[in-house]
């Protein structure tokens, strides 16, 4: 006959030896809401209930009102599972309007409302040409000495998310070279690493027509940019490249003169009345204004054949009239003659020369106009 007994746990009849390890192999079970009770050995004892332990995601928390250790709400901590209304309804900080969740981890919640995951600004590489002296006209078979200056722009990755490392801010890390395109033609490579560079051109002397100065940069690839969490790529890293700015164009022309005579027998029209006048270096296809200041003196003016013909003169709305038309006109005839630069620029180019009928006085600037 076995012999079975089942022996009360309790201090009387059983002991646990100081320093051994009591194993229990199979599940075991606390009847009562009171749980087990931890002791420190001096009396201070802190009971571990299971009251409540029917509702879903809570987690064992220590209450020190009543001085003990139960089951509670995770949604009620900072690092719980959210279980209130969901979707969101309006956007807060870095999360969206209608984001679901319901489920997600407090921490998970915050760091997306305070911690989103941003993309960088990245502005990309440019160039800008600039010469000096800054003029883009002048007088054909002009000498002129010629600075031009790049400046580089390599761009920016604002800001830059890296986790590690030395990178370029730039979306390149630096411009490599410059290569130069004067009057048409492309010059030797030259390099230079700086974000400025100057190319003094020799003397040239200014042809009729555009005179072209042009740069052509190269700059070395850049930084891969990231999001905000240092290892999400963004967009892709800047490639090796050349970049090329908008070109100056000098235009070389032929200049306008005009002058004014002192009353009496309208003067001929000779190469030394045009360039004894006033010199003006301007394009003269369209208006042409010009102010004499005559009293009582005859005017006249003269433009490239080239240019377009004048068929009236504008003072205001109530002075004003026609040129060419007839010999009542106040500017009657167009003389066509050949002349040569009074400096030796240039020589043998036609020219259209206006003269009045007769003195006038005009302290006003007067338009000729095409129409």
């Amino acid at each position: 006959m076995s012999f079975f007994a089942r022996p009360n746990l309790d201090d009387t009849q059983f002991k646990q030896l100081e320093g051994s390890l009591l194993t229990l192999s199979g599940q075991t079970q606390i009847a009562t809401p009171t749980g087990l009770t931890l002791t420190d050995g001096s009396g201070g004892d802190i009971i571990v209930t299971a009251s409540g332990a029917s509702i879903n995601n809570q987690v064992l928390t220590y209450d020190s009102v009543e001085n003990v250790i139960k089951l509670k709400d995770s949604s009620g901590g900072g690092s719980g599972v959210y279980s209130g209304a969901s979707p969101t309804t309006c956007e807060v900080g870095g999360m969206t309007a209608c984001t679901d969740i319901f489920g997600c981890s407090i921490s998970d919640i915050l760091q997306t409302i305070l911690v989103p995951n941003v993309a960088p600004i990245l502005v990309g590489v440019s160039a800008t040409l600039s010469i000096l002296p800054s003029d883009l006209l002048y007088e054909v078979g002009t000498d002129v000495d010629i600075t031009a200056t790049t400046n580089f722009g390599a761009g920016c990755i604002d800001p830059l998310y890296v986790s590690g490392g030395t990178m370029c801010v730039g979306r390149s890390c630096g411009a490599s070279g410059y290569t130069y395109s004067l009057w048409g033609i492309v010059q030797s490579f030259v390099a230079d690493s700086l974000a400025t560079n100057n190319c003094v051109i020799p003397t040239k002397s200014i042809q009729a027509g555009n005179n072209t100065i042009g740069v052509s940069v190269c700059y070395s690839g850049g930084t891969q940019p990231y999001y905000s969490d240092c290892t999400t790529p963004f967009d892709s890293a800047c490639s090796p490249g050349s970049v090329s700015p908008s070109s100056k164009t000098i235009c070389g022309i032929y200049p306008i003169y005009y002058g004014k005579q002192p009353s009496g027998t309208r003067p001929p029209v000779t190469n030394d009345l045009i360039t004894g006048g006033t010199k003006s270096v301007e394009q003269s296809s369209g208006t042409v204004t010009i102010d004499f200041s005559s009293v009582g003196e005859y005017t006249w003016f003269a433009i490239p054949s080239g240019s377009t013909s004048k068929t009236c003169w504008y003072v205001n709305a109530s002075n004003n009239g026609p040129m060419v038309s007839s010999t009542a006109d106040k500017y009657p005839d167009e003389c066509i003659i050949s002349v040569n630069s009074g400096n030796g620029c240039w020589s043998g180019i036609g020219y259209k020369v206006y003269m009045s009928k007769t003195f006038w006085t005009d302290p006003l600037p007067i338009e000729f106009r095409n129409s």
